[in-house]
């Protein structure tokens, strides 16, 4: 079993390698590789788009960053309608936008 310090050391290191694969995608105008995060409980369920058609996309969550939480109707993976991991693209994009000053 990990320490506490070890274990948090391990949760930043999954948050930092997340975050780069999305800015990566985000750099090529891709949706493939980014992550959406969905409110649940007193956190997030995190999940990372997969693959994407013309209508949906497929979605699997992340674990190894805290709280991994899974939401009941996603579960594990899913496919959602593009339009709504486009819509929560656009809010984080959005979000972001606004709290980068702020850090």
């Amino acid at each position: 079993m990990l320490s506490q310090e070890n274990q948090l050391k391990k949760f930043e290191a999954n948050w930092e390698a997340l975050e780069k694969a999305d800015k990566e995608a985000k750099e090529k105008n891709e949706v493939v590789g980014r992550f959406i995060t969905h409110p649940f409980a007193d956190g997030q369920a995190v999940y990372v788009i997969k693959k994407v058609t013309k209508k949906t996309a497929t979605i699997r969550v992340q674990t190894g960053l805290g709280d991994d939480w899974i939401l009941p109707a996603w579960g594990g993976e899913a496919v959602i309608p593009l339009a709504t991991a486009l819509e929560f693209l656009r809010q984080q994009d959005s979000l972001s936008g606004l709290l980068k000053p702020m850090l």
